[in-house]
Parts: C-alpha cells; structure tokens; sequence
C-alpha cells in the first residue's frame, strides 16, 4: 500500500526535469531519438547553460543520458522508422544503404551542429557567471550594467563563441545582424569579462550611428497612458512629467516621495546631477492611490529587474495600438516619454540652459539635440496662454508662473504676457 500510494504521489507531483550540468529546471524539448527496437528517447536542451542531454526509463543513477551518450547509442537507418517526421528527407539522403547499420552521415551531422553551442555553453559554467558578477560588483559597475553585460556574455556563449578565445568572439559578434552600437555594447562585455580572466585583445571598432529619437503626437501619449493599467499608468506618468530614467523611477522609494509638497526625489544615473521634480496633482493621486505591495520600493522589489515591467508594457502597449488601429503606438517605449518631455520643455521655453538643467545633463551637447527637435517639429505651432497684468503684483505673479512680457500700456493700463502652451499639461 505504502508503494503504491508512494507511486500515485510520484505521478500527480512528478519532479521536475532539471538540468545534470547545472541544476536548472529551464528546460525545453530538442528533438526525438528512434531506437531500433522502435522505442523513443525524448531529448532535452537546457536554456541556461545549452547543455543537452536525454532522460531514459533506467535507474535513478542513470536517468539522463548525457550528450557525450548520444553518439554511442546505435541511430536507426530509414527502414526501421514508422513514419517520417519534418526533415526525414534530408535525414534519408544521408542515411547509411546497408541495413540495420548506423546513420554515420547524420551522427556526423549532429555532431557538427552541436559541438559550437555545447563549446560556449560548457565554458560559460554557472560558477564563472557567478564569478563576472561579483568581479563588476567588487569593480563599482552599476547594476544595470551587471546585467546587461552578463546577458551578452551568455548570448555570445550561447552562439558558439569561444570565450576563451578572442578571435571567435570576433567573428560570432560579426556575423550576427546587429546594429552597431549593440556589437559594440557585446565587445566592453567580452572586453571585461577578459579583464577577469587576466587576458587582452584588439577590440574591433564598431562606430554607433546617431538616430533623431521618434517623438509622438501629445494625443498618442495621452492614449498610451489612459489605456494601461492603474501602477503602469503612474509609471508614464512620472516618466512623461519628470523625464526621469526608467531606471531612475523603478528604483524609487516611498521615502523619495513628500506627498505635502507633492515632490519626488531622484537618484541619478550615468552620473548625471540629483534633482527634486515638482509633480502634479494628478500624478500626486495615481501614487496615493497605488497598493503599497512591494514594501519600501514603489514600482518594484529590489530583485525585480525592469525587463519584467518592460515586458507588460509591451503587452498592454499592442493592445491599445490594435485597439485604437495606430501603429505608431508601438514606437513609443519607456525613453520615448523622457525624449518627448525633452523636446516640449525645449519647445515651451527656447532655453537650452533649462533644459539642461531639466535633464541633468553635465554637457550642454546632449541637451542641443532636444533644442534641434523642437525647432524642426514644432517650427510653426507655437501656442500661448495669455494673461493681463493691471499693477505691479500681479506682473511678478504671472513672471513667476512662467509667462514673458510682451507689451503694455493700454488704454486700460494693462500689461499682456504670455507663455507657450504645454500639450500635455495637467493641472499642477
């Protein structure tokens, strides 16, 4: 009874497969090996490491057959297959004519094909990625550089390149369909992971190209928001007001947010300069209104990486462009709202010291691409507000809102100002 109670368990809760090289459950189906008993042995691929590997009906001691296993396993030759699956053809073509005897000219084939993605994978061990981890963290790498570094090692691992050997890192990143500020973001990964190591290479040159951002209709921006969920709906919010970082904002804590003043504190990036955005009080509602379920962090928990959250947006962004039938819609990601912000303050106001200031730019270059933009795309859009100042108190008031002084003394004694019109202005 006990056995069999004991098997019943076992099959409503199987184990899950996991991989024997590096213990992760990250697995997916590779393909079917045919015996020539006519049985079948289901192989698997692990997405961590891209070790291969098959589980068998044996003991526990043997429940996987390793990759090294696969080529001393007799394959079938046609005759003895049931049916042909995708690739048969192929397969049939090189297959051996005497019968009963091994498919040599596939073996050959598969060995070819698996032996580049088993080499990357098995020298990136799950020890050395721990390794390059804590050999940036000990080195003051921010961690979003961590991570986007250890992302590309493993792409380059998973490619086939011998990280070992900087040639091959070369010709993989070559080959790949890249644009060339992404080639050379994957050559400073390889260039510090073989710090680790104690090596040097000649770092191949791949030269960014600089691309005018896509700067959305102030309508389209109101849309995106109004069509996302309530924490997703703050988040663009806060980006579009405050033109912060996405990283900026996913790191922020309740404590960066003074609900009485309606003021949000921001720890820069990049090493850009520190600032505290005023808010409005729409914005100031969606974060009193938010659960407060990841603790101290207001969008996130500490261990949450901003992919997650990129992700959904992009889920709930196709949603609403095929909602509202605008395309356009799924140009717009989470720096898109920064650059917009950018290029209407530089619209609204001409001064690219403010807008300097607005970004937290330490070098004034950055800032005149913003001042560029505005004046190709709004060249002739220009609205204002206007208002009329009868005495002296009044004109400081209307100075201190924002507005210029135009001309005055009229027959009523009144001064008009103006100041240009925010399209996506709330209530403040």
């Amino acid at each position: 009874m006990a056995e069999a109670e004991e098997t019943t368990n076992s099959v409503k809760n199987p184990r899950p497969i996991s991989c024997p090289l590096c213990g992760s459950t990250k697995i997916c189906k590779d393909g079917i090996r045919y015996l020539t008993d006519g049985s079948n042995i289901q192989r698997f691929l692990c997405k961590i490491c891209g070790y291969r590997f098959s589980k068998t009906s044996l003991n526990n001691s043997e429940q996987y057959q390793h990759v090294q296993k696969i080529h001393t396993k007799s394959l079938n030759c046609q005759k003895t297959l049931f049916y042909n699956r995708q690739g048969s053809d192929e397969a049939s073509s090189r297959a051996s004519t005497a019968q009963g005897g091994p498919v040599k000219a596939l073996t050959e084939v598969e060995t070819r094909q698996e032996m580049p993605q088993r080499e990357g994978a098995q020298q990136l061990t799950p020890q050395k990625i721990v390794d390059f981890i804590w050999y940036m963290k000990r080195n003051g790498y921010a961690e979003a550089t961590i991570q986007g570094r250890v992302r590309l090692i493993k792409r380059l691992a998973k490619l086939g390149a011998n990280l070992y050997d900087p040639e091959s890192v070369k010709h993989v990143i070559a080959k790949q369909p890249w644009s060339a500020g992404r080639k050379d973001l994957a050559c400073e990964a390889y260039t510090t992971f073989l710090t680790m190591q104690g090596g040097t290479w000649q770092r191949p040159t791949y030269r960014r190209v600089e691309k005018e951002p896509f700067i959305p209709q102030p309508s389209e921006v109101k849309q995106l928001i109004a069509g996302c969920s309530p924490r997703m709906a703050c988040f663009l919010q806060l980006l579009l007001e405050t033109a912060m970082r996405p990283g900026e904002a996913w790191q922020l804590t309740w404590a960066d947010y003074d609900k009485a003043t309606r003021t949000i504190r921001v720890t820069p990036e990049k090493g850009s300069k520190s600032r505290t955005y005023k808010i409005s009080k729409e914005l100031a509602e969606m974060l009193d209104n938010l659960p407060r379920k990841y603790g101290e962090r207001i969008f996130s928990r500490p261990d949450m990486p901003i992919d997650h959250h990129n992700r959904n947006f992009a889920i709930q962004r196709k949603r609403i462009a095929q909602k509202l039938k605008n395309p356009r819609l799924l140009q717009i990601s989470f720096k898109t709202l920064r650059h917009f912000k950018a290029t209407m303050e530089a619209w609204r106001t001409r001064d690219p010291f403010h807008v300097q200031d607005f970004l937290r730019h330490k070098n004034i270059k950055n800032t005149m691409r913003y001042i560029h933009l505005a004046q190709i795309l709004f060249k002739n859009e220009q609205e204002y507000i206007t208002k009329v100042a009868h005495n002296v108190k009044e004109a400081c008031a209307l100075i201190e809102a924002g507005f210029e002084y135009v001309t005055g003394e009229y027959d009523d004694g009144g001064k008009i100002f103006r100041k240009p019109k925010d399209p996506v202005a709330y209530e403040g």
